[in-house]
C-alpha cells in the first residue's frame, strides 16, 4: 500500500517559484481550501491553504 506525506501551506508564502521548487522535490498539489466569502474584492484577505502530498518510500 502507497504511503503518502502531507504539506499544508499558506498562500500567502506561495510563489510559482516556490511551487515548481516543491514540484521538483516530489510535492504533489491535491487541492486547496477555500473559505466561503460574499464579500466582494476581499480574495487578497482570504486565508487559502495548498494541500500538498509525495509519497513515502520505505
Amino acid at each position: 500500500m502507497q504511503k503518502w506525506e502531507y504539506k499544508v501551506v499558506k498562500r500567502a508564502n506561495i510563489t510559482e517559484a516556490t511551487l515548481n521548487a516543491m514540484g521538483a522535490e516530489g510535492w504533489e498539489l491535491m487541492n486547496f481550501v477555500l473559505p466561503h466569502c460574499n464579500i466582494p474584492g476581499s480574495f487578497d484577505e482570504i486565508d487559502v491553504e495548498l494541500v500538498l502530498r509525495r509519497p513515502v518510500s520505505g
